[in-house]
């Protein structure tokens, strides 16, 4: 016996011993990558900045001042040149990445581009595309011709992507202009936004504190206004809490509103979660614009990707006069908001009960239920494939808590669950959650279609438009803190397993009452609770959104309401 016990250990040591001699080895490799990137990176910057500074300084500064709805009306108009905006915001991006690091690249082909969209323009025959001559940044992920889609993977560097997306293709014919892609958290998994390849992206407000994730670099760059409109994507809330984190505005459509075919994913073959695409943008008025144009071509998509329906922009659902019906709530029963979220709900809802819409209490049912569900479809392996990338890569020590975890083993999380639940409730359903087998698997896809049609039903029978709730659980914290509260992410991750189309609006900042409220009223009932109200103290001045949620190929009437809400702000 005592043989087998040593030839046990002596293997397990030998097996350990590989281990680390093969990881260190890979580390080796991908360090000299990493610094060739950097290299790149800053002469990519520098003549970024080069072709920014081609243009006045006067003439510049006035068309950085002009907002979406101006420079498309200067641009069509051609007061503005194609390349002049271009070179415009070359100019903005450097300035906002030099501040939060948010660009991963530069497309400098961007200045040709604009070169042959102002010569086309110069003959009487050329009929200006809607969006002419705007330049669009784009999320790392995203298939642009001759450019990496790493994902924060370093093994992936210099892998450069053969032709662009059908939506870049599709971009690029309405007018648009790509003139950068921006950085994510490493394997996209996460709601911070830092990998080893490109270090970490701040927050405009406050560079201690994350602009979010996944889509994070596109919220820091608009956040510092390096761009007036942006691609993100989105499976748990990648474009809505970096909107909520900076004060910018974006939307998560459903799934089947946008092409897929020739993408990505962070995870492949989770037919029951996917990502989608999304525009974000310093205000609602210009996701608006974008996709009024965009689903009103919506054909071009639909001809190039079968399983794309040919849903066009529906104006009459965006721009109706019947008011609406609201269903509303500040706690999900799960993750209790810290105070200023709570508040930013109630104000919003003040908001458009002002407009003449009905709000009422709405609960959404079994959150604890639906956190296992969304885990387990999204890492329907038990986070194999993602595990098996990071462990042939330079792992980001940001995501050091979901590493962890997937390399426990799923039979023993489930072990250990059980007495963890006794001392940390939370943490024990977040154990149980990674599927064991593909009977579990299907199990789960069947509840998470029963869960679809009870929360429909429910919206049915109280005769209800959209959803008003909280986009977070707290104002953007410190860049490890994401990692360390895992399912901090409710709020926008039951809307990506709801497959609705929702949005968030900036609303108001983190006030000192908000604080006062926080340090004397908030929760510390458990560990995650402890975190998030030790990361949300000293976050007064940051800014606050809410989201609105409604049913598939519903999104305009979410826009609707986004909108309303910006207006009973702002005023315009």
């Amino acid at each position: 016996m005592l043989f087998y016990v040593v030839l046990l250990l002596l293997g397990a040591g030998a097996y350990y011993y590989h281990f680390k001699t093969n990881r260190k080895k890979i580390i080796e490799r991908l360090e000299t990558v990493v610094q060739r990137r950097r290299d790149d990176l800053a002469k990519n910057v520098q003549e970024a900045k080069r072709i920014g500074d081609k243009l006045d300084a006067t003439r510049r500064d006035w068309i950085a001042g002009l907002d979406f709805e101006q420079l498309q009306g200067e641009l069509q108009r051609g007061h503005v040149s194609a390349v002049e905006a271009v070179r415009t915001y070359f100019y903005k991006g450097v300035l906002a990445h030099q501040k939060t690091n948010a660009v991963t690249a530069f497309i400098l082909e961007a200045e040709q581009q604009a070169e042959e969209m102002d010569e086309k323009a110069k003959s009487p025959s050329y009929v200006k595309p809607p969006m002419f001559g705007i330049p669009l940044s784009l999320k790392e992920c995203l298939k642009v011709k001759g450019y990496d889609t790493t994902r924060g993977f370093v093994q992936d560097a210099y892998r450069p992507s053969t032709e662009d997306s059908i939506q870049i293709e599709h971009y690029k014919k309405l007018g648009l202009i790509p003139f950068c892609q921006t950085n994510v958290p490493q394997s996209l998994l996460s709601y911070n936004c830092s990998n080893p390849l490109f270090g970490t992206t701040t927050n405009p407000y406050d560079s201690t504190r994350t602009c979010g994730g996944s889509s994070g670099g596109e919220g820091a760059l608009i956040g510092a206004k390096g761009s007036l409109i942006g691609i993100g994507t989105d499976v748990g809330g990648s474009v809505r809490i970096p909107c909520h984190f900076t004060g910018t505005a974006g939307l998560k459509p459903s799934k089947m509103r946008f092409a897929h075919r020739g993408g990505g994913a962070s995870v492949p073959g989770k037919p029951m979660i996917d990502a989608n695409d999304g525009p974000m943008a310093q205000d609602v008025k210009t996701n608006v614009e974008f996709l009024r144009n965009v689903w009103g071509d919506i054909d071009f998509q639909s001809d190039r990707d079968p399983y794309c329906p040919p849903v066009h922009w529906n104006e009459s659902l965006y721009a109706s006069e019947k008011k609406l019906r609201v269903g509303y709530y500040i706690d999900d029963g799960w993750f209790t908001p810290t105070p200023a979220l709570q508040r930013a709900v109630l104000e919003a809802k003040k908001h458009l009960e002002a407009a003449g819409h009905t709000v009422v209490p709405f609960y959404p049912p079994r959150l604890t239920e639906v956190i296992q569900l969304y885990f387990r479809a999204v890492c329907l392996d038990g986070g194999q494939y993602v595990l098996n990338k990071l462990l042939k890569d330079i792992i980001e020590p940001t995501i050091n808590m979901q590493v962890t975890l997937w390399m426990i083993p799923t039979w023993v999380q489930r072990a250990l669950s059980y007495p963890i639940s006794l001392v940390f409730p939370r943490m024990g359903v977040l154990m149980s959650s990674l599927t064991r087998d593909t009977f579990e698997l299907r199990e789960a896809y069947a509840d998470i279609e029963a869960y679809r049609e009870e929360y429909v039903g429910l919206m049915m029978k109280d005769n209800l438009d959209v959803i008003l709730c909280p986009a977070s659980i707290m104002p953007a914290p410190q860049h490890d803190i994401p990692s360390k509260v895992l399912c901090g992410v409710s709020y926008t991750c039951l809307y990506n397993l709801l497959d609705f189309g929702a949005g968030v609006v900036p609303v108001t900042k983190v006030s000192k009452a908000d604080e006062e409220k926080l340090i004397n009223e908030y929760p510390e009932t458990d560990k995650w609770y402890q975190i998030t109200k030790k990361a949300t103290i000293g976050a007064i001045g940051m800014p606050i959104g809410v989201q609105v949620a409604a049913p598939p190929f519903r999104e305009e009437a979410v826009l609707r309401a986004m909108r309303e809400i910006e207006i009973a702000i702002h005023g315009k």
